[in-house]
């Protein structure tokens, strides 16, 4: 018979925040099943009464799949014969029904009863998206949520919405001398704004911080040394760049830079460089261009050893340090300009966007996920809202919880954990979480690293035990995998690039 020895979830506690960490392939889905049964099992519970929230619509069907195939097995197993060939889930169902029976509350008949009704109410179990949940709790609930109650279009998707407020920033933008450059600086058009909208929208802190404010006059004296001091270089260039010239030119001669360092040809680059400059005023500072050997400082690096007292100098090379100073400065100065127009922009887009949802009445899915965590933040209807809705689910599985952002967290944490408004209304947390950590590094699915430990780290969250066996690789690959990470030339704990994340090598669950 297999051994139930190792099987964590048959004894465990169903209620208090448990976190479950398990890497791919180690049985989350059949681990959820195993919960879902126990639920139903011994708490009694309905279908509708369990939440069980996956990052996917197709996360959903699977696991509704497969909590219904395990309750119609719980219902065949009850009366069936004991075998010594059963597999583990028949084996681990039956340990469940047994411990139950055993406690002389029910008769196999009554709860054969109860498993093939819940086996008939699985379209009716509360398996949902966490936009799907929200969805639901915004129509069920929309008076404690602070909801109209006239239906509103729900976008699919919102890059519409998102050009028609790029179009409108640039259009105001553009034409303001104040931000132009910065505008341009950031984005080369109203498309390459809109492609950023979104995720400048989100709630996640923005970098660099904005400026402080009074930096506007600071602005004004930067541009007017920096105007000043190009002034000054171009007189410089009319009085002494021939002189500069000879100069360089008699380094050269006398040996006295290091050859291997130091070329004639890019001198004289650098000097058509300044001279093309002068007219307008504008040399460009960027890694291709040659200015940067005339400086005196490189100058005086170019020069052999016991060679420093006949570095070249002018008027001309002084002139073009202080304008770099100055250049530096203004370049510092712009990127402020840029991260002070990128707050500001994403203020007035936001602004925007709700506008037009309203006027349109529509809202994205990410809207519903914001208008239930709002609901939630402390309200006058908070309580009544989470009273509702304990009483609608005892308890809450989150799957793939390393797709939970802060929001989302937010939403379980304060209906199903530890928080002060379940204990405002005499309940008690009920919140499972299941994911792997090494996979929220993933931000392009959405993963937050931080939500992850925030949420594992938190004083209500017990660690439950892992899942430590892979039932999708075979063994050569696990060893395989495990070498890269534990091996004597391997990546090591450090692979994650997060203390808070590490590898947990994983065994066999088969061959």
């Amino acid at each position: 018979a297999p051994d139930l020895a190792a099987e964590p979830y048959l004894a465990r506690a169903l209620d208090g925040v448990q976190l479950i960490e398990a890497s791919a392939g180690t049985g989350k889905t059949y681990t959820l099943a195993t919960l879902f049964t126990r639920l139903i099992v011994e708490q009694r519970l309905r279908m509708g009464q369990v939440l069980a929230v996956t990052y996917t619509e197709a996360a959903t069907q699977e696991l509704r799949k497969r909590i219904r195939e395990r309750l119609a097995l719980a219902a065949n197993v009850i009366g069936m014969p004991v075998r010594d060939d059963e597999d583990h889930e028949i084996a681990l169902t039956r340990f469940i029904l047994d411990r139950h029976l055993a406690g002389g509350t029910e008769t196999p008949a009554q709860l054969a009863r109860r498993l093939r009704t819940a086996v008939e109410e699985t379209d009716l179990a509360a398996i949902f998206t966490i936009h799907g949940f929200c969805a639901r709790v915004l129509r069920e609930h929309a008076l404690e949520a602070g909801q109209g109650l006239a239906a509103v279009e729900l976008l699919g998707n919102a890059r519409d919405l998102y050009a028609e407020v790029a179009a409108d920033l640039w259009r105001v933008h553009a034409a303001d001398p104040e931000t132009a450059d910065a505008l341009i600086g950031l984005w080369k058009d109203p498309d390459t704004l809109a492609e950023d909208l979104p995720a400048l929208c989100k709630p996640l802190p923005l970098y660099p911080a904005a400026p402080a404010e009074g930096d506007e006059e600071r602005q004004v004296a930067v541009d007017a040394t920096r105007a000043g001091r190009a002034a000054h270089l171009v007189e410089a260039i009319g009085l002494y760049l021939a002189e500069a010239r000879a100069v360089i030119a008699t380094a050269f001669d006398a040996k006295v830079f290091d050859g291997r360092r130091a070329r004639r040809p890019s001198f004289d680059k650098a000097f058509d460089e300044l001279q093309a400059g002068a007219v307008l005023a504008d040399w460009p500072r960027t890694d291709k261009t040659h200015l940067q050997k005339l400086l005196p400082n490189a100058l005086l690096g170019y020069c052999k050893e016991g060679q420093e007292a006949r570095v070249p100098v002018s008027p001309l090379f002084d002139a073009l340090r202080d304008w770099c100073e100055a250049d530096d400065a203004w370049q510092q100065m712009q990127l402020a300009r840029r991260a002070a127009l990128l707050h500001r922009l994403r203020d007035e887009a936001r602004q925007r966007l709700q506008l037009l949802k309203r006027t349109r009445r529509v809202q994205t899915y990410d809207d519903l996920i914001d208008r239930v965590a709002d609901a939630l933040a402390g309200g006058p209807d908070t309580l009544a809202l989470v009273s509702r809705l304990r009483a609608q689910y005892r308890i809450a599985l989150v799957d793939e919880f390393q797709d939970t952002d802060e929001r989302q967290w937010q939403i379980f944490a304060r209906v199903f954990g530890d928080s002060d408004a379940v204990r405002a209304i005499g309940d008690v947390p009920a919140l499972f979480l299941i994911g792997d950590p090494k996979q929220a590094i993933y931000g392009f699915r959405g993963g937050d690293v931080a939500t992850y430990l925030s949420a594992k780290h938190h004083p209500a969250t017990v660690h439950a035990d892992p899942l430590t066996h892979n039932f999708r690789s075979r063994p050569a690959v696990l060893r395989a995998v495990q070498a890269l990470y534990t091996g004597a030339a391997a990546a090591g704990q450090e692979a994650f690039a997060h203390p808070g994340i590490h590898f947990e090598a994983v065994e066999p669950g088969g061959a």
